[in-house]
């Protein structure tokens, strides 16, 4: 029988300095795939266009999903920088850190519109970083849109993966999601149906944000460029150490 290697996925949260309160989280009602036990029912099994097996099954993956809204120009608590080039330069950083096996993709929302940038596969840091560069604050913060391209992209991987390696949802954002894009349901159903495991990094905000979710997400508050540095490399320090022997366990 597959034994399904824990999975790991990272939400890293810049949010903004203002007065608005986020909606009101609802708690997850059924058990979540972590607390059911033995549970290989994600990924779904691969088909069709996705019959396609990695030839890394132990890779890492990170989907970064990046807020480059509006409010991301403003300066606080960034040393009097803007807060989206604080960003960059954490993300760069981040990026650098990765083991060059991992499989890295980009969703972000700015002023060209929200979508993927980079799709989920082995790029080099480099080229990540290129994309993280070409960011220009402007627009909202649909942040359920990038919650689900992200869940979507590493279920994807997951399938080629046959559930093997580490996955990781990496959302950096300045502030509370637009009016219709708050991302409860989408972490709701991420909880209750995948082994994600979500981190998040308040930067300039208090702990009151809907993804802040004791007991079930991973949230850091950052005051300050060093606190955002240090919370994302958390992130990796914080990842598994996984061992291709363990796969032979229970087969």
């Amino acid at each position: 029988m597959k034994k399904l290697i824990g999975v790991l996925a990272v939400s890293v949260l810049l949010s903004a300095c203002n007065d608005d309160k986020p909606e009101a989280v609802q708690p997850v009602s059924n058990l979540t795939y972590s607390e059911r036990g033995v549970d290989n029912s994600w990924p779904t099994p691969i088909s069709g266009a996705d019959a396609k097996v990695s030839d890394n099954l132990v890779a890492s993956n990170y989907y970064l999903v990046v807020d480059g809204s509006g409010s991301m120009f403003n300066a606080e608590c960034s040393e009097g920088r803007k807060k989206l080039d604080v960003a960059k330069d954490a993300l760069g950083s981040f990026v650098g850190k990765l083991p060059a096996t991992a499989n890295i993709g980009i969703y972000a929302f700015d002023k060209k519109g929200a979508q993927e940038r980079l799709p989920l596969g082995n790029h080099t840091a480099k080229i990540a970083l290129a994309h993280i560069q070409r960011l220009v604050a402007g627009g909202g913060t649909p942040l359920l849109s990038g919650v689900q391209a992200g869940v979507r992209s590493l279920g994807a991987q997951a399938r080629q993966q046959l559930g093997y390696g580490e996955y990781h949802l990496v959302i950096v954002t300045d502030g509370v999601a637009t009016s219709g894009y708050e991302p409860t349901p989408a972490i709701n159903q991420l909880l209750k149906n995948t082994p994600i495991i979500v981190h998040t990094i308040g930067f300039c905000i208090d702990e009151q944000h809907s993804l802040n979710r004791p007991g079930y997400t991973v949230y850091k508050s950052a005051n300050d460029p060093e606190a955002l540095l240090s919370g994302l490399d958390a992130v990796l320090a914080e990842s598994p150490d996984y061992q291709v022997g363990v796969f032979n366990e229970g087969e």
